[in-house]
């Protein structure tokens, strides 16, 4: 299941390149973004992890138990709006997904829907 973090722009708009350089800046090298045609890829380091994993109960609940599974989001820009996407993802790069999508509608005046 994918989570849609939404950002509306009213006046002010970045360009896809301006959208790319901040989510670099955002990122501090911890990640790497990829241009697409009409959308970013930020590729995070490391696995995903579940935490809590080690609480007892709740080990046979960990989604990411009998695979790797890499850390990504993505960003998918069109004239009116941002989509930032995971796409089941763990808590950590739902969170940076989560702040970058917050970060943009601040910087740019824009609106954030976070998803229900």
């Amino acid at each position: 299941m994918g989570l849609d973090r939404f950002v509306y722009w009213k006046k002010n708009k970045p360009t896809k390149a301006q959208l790319r350089t901040v989510l670099e800046d955002y990122l501090g090298g911890i990640g790497r973004v990829d241009l697409r045609k009409n959308w970013l890829l930020a590729t995070l380091p490391g696995k995903a992890s579940f935490p809590f994993r080690r609480i007892k109960g709740f080990e046979k609940h960990d989604p990411f138990v009998d695979h790797y599974k890499g850390r990504w989001f993505e960003v998918y820009v069109d004239s009116k709006s941002i989509d930032v996407i995971t796409r089941q993802q763990d808590e950590f790069t739902s969170n940076v997904a989560k702040g970058f999508a917050e970060l943009a509608a601040r910087f740019w005046g824009g609106k954030h829907e976070e998803p229900l």
